[in-house]
């Protein structure tokens, strides 16, 4: 019986996964963009243009570009890829979503 009910419980906790850092994930390239416009703006203190220029150097256009690399000199052997593309997934949700909160705990406190 408990073999039946985790595959289920497994699914369930994905799919949840999935319902949170789906949105995180549409919002989170328009969020990238902004530390780019904050530092093009200028007239900031330095503490400002620290925060914008981390966080955009771990936004996600740096980290596209990475992704984007690292698949094309990646040579993958043999494995379920659509699993291995799942699980990266989640984790890209959810530096993603930690990414976006931190950003907008440093918009809100600085702004």
């Amino acid at each position: 019986m408990t073999d039946a009910t985790s595959p289920l419980k497994t699914d369930i906790s994905r799919i949840l996964a999935w319902a949170l850092f789906l949105p995180v994930l549409g919002a989170w390239p328009f969020l990238s963009a902004m530390p780019l416009f904050s530092l093009w703006g200028g007239g900031m203190s330095l503490l400002d243009f620290s925060l914008n220029a981390v966080m955009l150097l771990f936004g996600f256009w740096p980290l596209l570009a990475l992704l984007i690399a690292s698949a094309v000199l990646r040579a993958e052997g043999a494995g379920d890829l659509r699993r291995a593309g799942r699980e990266r997934g989640l984790w890209l949700g959810a530096y993603a979503t930690v990414w976006t909160g931190l950003y907008l705990i440093i918009a809100f406190a600085r702004g």
